[in-house]
């Protein structure tokens, strides 16, 4: 019951500061839009899509492994194997997002040119892997603070960063002036820029609470899994984000495609995924919890808890289905000033119904180590998303995209929840895993 309790109480904290840093990024994105435009997010969008595969790559896994890991050595009651096994995750992930941040610095002329057809976007690119292994320490640093149940601690710093990342950029922007390339420097500065201060506090709290670390773990044969699963989907997700404005430029001007897309990526899907924070909350939890309770071979608890999460993630899906759809129009007018934002939301709210329940199902995946075949998984239902956007965005434009995220996010929950269920109900399969 006290275990209950705690998780709850976890999952408000979390949820709570997640809708305020979500409140005030998409209070940022309004702000933006209104800067800059339609274009010009669309522009923005191009770069960060890049800079979430570079951050996925650098990662390589290692927030979840540390998340897994020093969740372990916690509930063994081992401070010692906590301070070991984040020690192992920070020195793998800053390996990997060095090589992949000198990588995007290197490279940033032809990935501007040939991927992202616009050379505006490479001095971004550059000052992006500059500034790339901070954010991945950090957020390794986060998952331990999180499996060790030291959440008001993590939250005000969280809140504290998000406030100056976002004084920052706004400072930045003031100093940039209209040209949207100058602009999007400044976003990724502001960004990223916070990130190693952010690292840097949360580190040195969480070692002067812990004893001195004990051996340390292999981080790799947990982490690359992991990191395999992740880039795989980041990268076909990138190529993805990269055929949308390709396929839509193909019925028109290259202005109205960035245009178009920039109101679905940095408009419409910050406010369809705003409400899911409570679920990307408990999901974080419940991964530390699972692997808990999978190692102590608890699987009445752990099948009950299962159970639980996704007939709540069920009532709330519908819930902000319903919310989405009937106030879509003045969602996209008040916070954009854009009919067309609202449309599109009103379009894509339904899908809330099971795009909301599938990133809990991923999750609680995780919690049970099903790594593996959450590559597997994620790879063919991406590799549809690619086929379908290649085949019909040109012929259908935007009517097309929606079609193909429909079929294949049903795809993967689908397969994926058959999965999970495959496993709660043969314990061998999760011993296996795990």
């Amino acid at each position: 019951m006290g275990k209950g309790r705690t998780l709850v109480k976890g999952t408000l904290l979390l949820t709570l500061s997640g809708l305020a840093l979500r409140g005030l990024g998409l209070l940022f994105q309004s702000l933006l839009a209104t800067r800059v435009g339609a274009e010009g997010m669309g522009l923005l969008q191009l770069i960060l899509t890049v800079g979430g595969f570079a951050g996925t790559l650098g990662a390589a896994g290692a927030r979840t492994a540390a998340l897994q890991l020093t969740a372990r050595a916690w509930g063994r009651g081992d401070g010692a194997g906590v301070g070991a096994a984040l020690f192992a995750c920070l020195r793998y992930a800053l390996l990997c997002s060095a090589a992949v941040g000198a990588g995007l610095i290197l490279l940033a002329g032809p990935v501007s040119l040939l991927l992202l057809r616009d050379s505006r976007t490479a001095p971004a690119l550059r000052l992006l892997g500059l500034l790339l292994p901070w954010p991945i320490l950090a957020g390794c640093v986060r998952a331990a603070f999180t499996a060790c149940g030291r959440l008001r601690e993590l939250v005000a710093v969280e809140l504290a960063e998000r406030g100056l990342s976002l004084g920052l950029t706004l400072l930045l922007l003031a100093a940039a002036g209209p040209d949207p390339a100058r602009a999007c420097r400044a976003v990724i500065a502001g960004s990223y820029g916070t990130g190693a201060l952010c690292f840097l506090v949360l580190y040195l709290r969480l070692l002067r609470s812990l004893p001195p670390r004990g051996p340390l773990p292999r981080v790799s044969e947990l982490a690359l899994p992991l990191g395999l699963n992740d880039c795989l989907r980041s990268g076909l997700g990138s190529v993805e984000q990269f055929l949308i404005p390709r396929g839509l430029e193909a019925s028109g001007s290259r202005s109205a495609a960035l245009a178009a897309y920039g109101t679905v990526s940095g408009m419409v899907f910050p406010l369809l995924w705003f409400p899911a924070e409570l679920l990307f909350s408990l999901s974080e939890l419940l991964i530390s919890e699972l692997s808990r309770l999978t190692a102590r071979g608890e699987r009445r608890r752990l099948r009950a808890l299962v159970r639980k999460s996704l007939l709540l993630t069920a009532l709330y899906a519908l819930g902000v289905c319903a919310l989405l759809w009937l106030g879509g129009g003045l969602l996209g007018r008040a916070l954009f000033g854009s009919d067309q934002a609202g449309r599109y939301l009103r379009i894509f709210a339904p899908m809330v119904l099971f795009l909301y329940p599938d990133a809990m199902v991923d999750g609680l995946q995780k919690g049970l180590g099903q790594q593996l075949y959450l590559v597997r998984c994620n790879s063919f239902t991406n590799v549809i998303d690619v086929l379908g956007l290649w085949l019909l965005l040109p012929v259908f434009g935007m009517g097309g995209y929606v079609f193909t995220y429909c079929l294949s996010h049903l795809v993967n929950f689908f397969l994926s929840l058959r999965r999970l269920l495959t496993v709660l109900a043969d314990p061998a399969l999760c011993q296996a895993a795990d």
